[in-house]
């Protein structure tokens, strides 16, 4: 290669470093290496092992078109041949046309390929840039018809470059898991008992009160899983941190840790996915663990009328009313219920937590209102 390729190189090379710190400027490096092979897009793609698709960073490309993507499978090795080709291929290992003509005949269907026709990205080249047993990373540049099929100089430029982008994933996947040490780090300040999980429970990390609480017994990690007591309860936790960390975010859920008189009071786990920004390579979103005491139960007070007595959700509501003051007539008139209605409902919460009068209520769920 001559000196302009040389520095051309260079200059890409700078350009995928900087993405490595500031994610936004992955499409700018992605761009000029899509210039730098005379292609039309370039493509940075995360597949996991369930072939969902937490990344597909590729520029001028239609929302529309990544949803049929999507909708299609189009990560499938069975249509894909790109995909195919990755799942054989050695790491930074270029892989092009003649690679795909090869595996075409042994596909299931051509709804890829028509896919491909269809946007105008029949040709290109590509590399595995990161094989995990969770996840695989893959850069590739998109052609059109009229750019044509890659030369060996382009294919040269590439491989040439591909290393370089390999560290830039690896760099940034590094800053990542350092961000999940941050936030426990952080949580430290106030006291907070955080465990940030992988989706089969695995700790990545935790906060010096989590580490306090593992001391204590009353959580466990054991093999590096969190554990808690009770095999019903250990499953609810289970799939509770497997559902936070799908790709889809879902609201907050608390789950209350009952083990029994001499334990203590009850633990709240509040279980929510940690946050992460739009240019992540996160392929396996972390589970936020946040476990609370009974001083400090706030708002899951209702959760745990309901899991321990088996108050139903309105159940739960009126005794919290009841137990904070409130009149029987001022309850069903903010409820919108008829107050024959709220006295059925205090007469099953009174038979429920084994009580007889308001007072024993105010003095039971004293504990739940503090805070």
């Amino acid at each position: 290669m001559g000196d302009n390729v040389d520095s051309r190189l260079l200059h890409l090379a700078d350009a995928f470093a900087s993405a490595a710190v500031d994610p936004t400027r992955w499409m700018v490096a992605l761009r000029l290496l899509a210039d730098a092979t005379g292609s039309t897009r370039g493509q940075l793609i995360g597949i996991g092992s369930d072939r969902t698709m937490p990344f597909n960073w590729v520029e001028d490309f239609s929302s529309q078109a990544h949803d049929q993507f999507r909708d299609m499978d189009g990560t499938n090795p069975r249509i894909n041949p790109r995909t195919a080709v990755a799942a054989e291929a050695p790491l930074l290992a270029v892989r092009s046309e003649v690679d795909y003509r090869q595996v075409i005949p042994l596909l299931d269907s051509e709804i890829c390929l028509d896919f491909n026709r269809d946007h105008d990205i029949p040709h290109g080249c590509q590399a595995t840039l990161f094989l995990g047993d969770d996840a695989i990373v893959g850069l590739a540049v998109l052609r059109t018809e009229s750019d044509g099929e890659t030369s060996a100089e382009q294919r040269a430029i590439f491989a040439a470059i591909a290393p370089f982008v390999r560290s830039a994933v690896r760099t940034q996947m590094a800053l990542e898991q350092d961000a999940a040490q941050l936030v426990t780090g952080a949580l430290d300040s106030v006291a907070a008992a955080v465990f940030v999980c992988g989706r089969d429970g695995h700790i990545f990390s935790h906060s010096a009160a989590a580490g306090d609480l593992l001391d204590s017994g009353r959580i466990a990690m054991a093999g590096g899983m969190l554990r808690v007591p009770g095999q019903a309860m250990q499953d609810r936790l289970a799939r509770a941190i497997a559902r936070h960390a799908g790709p889809i975010p879902i609201p907050l859920e608390s789950l209350v840790l009952h083990d029994g008189p001499e334990a203590g009071p009850p633990l709240i786990l509040d279980i929510t996915t940690l946050p992460r920004g739009p240019w992540s390579f996160g392929l396996e979103p972390r589970t936020l663990v946040i476990v609370r005491g009974a001083s400090r139960w706030h708002g899951a007070s209702s959760a745990v009328l309901q899991s321990l007595y088996g108050l139903s959700p309105a159940e739960a509501d009126v005794a919290l009313r009841l137990a904070r003051g409130q009149s029987r007539e001022s309850i069903a008139e903010e409820r919108g219920a008829r107050l024959e209605t709220i006295r059925s409902q205090i007469k099953a919460i009174f038979a429920k937590l084994d009580i007889a009068r308001e007072a024993e209520l105010v003095a039971m769920l004293g504990q739940l209102l503090r805070g």
